[in-house]
């Protein structure tokens, strides 16, 4: 019995050892070139958004922002992470502008998870409730992709950028 209570004890010790912080995290644009939709893919950009890691153990990841696009839509995007680079996967193809490569088409993939929506309405932005393992564990490495999968895009093609992202981490035991 007194094993028990003293296992009981550290257990309720070690969960009340937590705290919650809020860290912004930098812009992230990512460029659609000119189709009506990925094709069933996520594009991410070229390059990961990367940051200073919170460090501790992270318990829970809630991502909040906005994410703008380059025009007026009227439209859903399912919303992507990933912490694997998409230029060392196989599923991924490279788009290039002028030799530059810009962002990855990617099928979906075990490395890829839908972390949220977006919903333009005749708007040109969008806010952003996002979470899930892979945005967790992006924000616990310092580096992550976020990308977009789309329908229905304008032909002249739409560059997305999420901005004023706030990482509300739950640290802890």
């Amino acid at each position: 019995m007194r094993s028990l209570l003293l296992a009981l004890g550290l257990s309720l010790a070690l969960v009340s050892c937590s705290a919650t912080l809020t860290l912004p995290l930098p812009d992230q644009t990512v460029k659609v070139a000119a189709v009506a939709d990925t094709g069933g893919k996520v594009v991410y950009p070229a390059n990961p958004k990367t940051f200073s890691p919170p460090g501790r153990i992270l318990k829970d990841v809630r991502v909040e922002g906005t994410l703008e696009a380059s025009q007026e839509l009227f439209l859903t995007l399912d919303l992507y992470a990933r912490t694997g680079d998409p230029a060392q996967d196989p599923d991924c193809s490279a788009l290039s502008d002028l030799g530059t490569t810009y962002a990855y088409v990617c099928s979906v993939g075990p490395e890829d998870e839908k972390i949220g929506q977006a919903e333009f309405a005749k708007t040109e932005s969008a806010p952003l409730s996002l979470s899930g393992s892979k945005l967790t564990e992006g924000i616990k490495q310092g580096r992550l992709w976020l990308g977009v999968m789309a329908r229905g895009l304008p032909t002249a093609g739409v560059t997305f950028t999420f901005k004023n992202l706030r990482a509300t981490v739950t640290l802890g035991f």
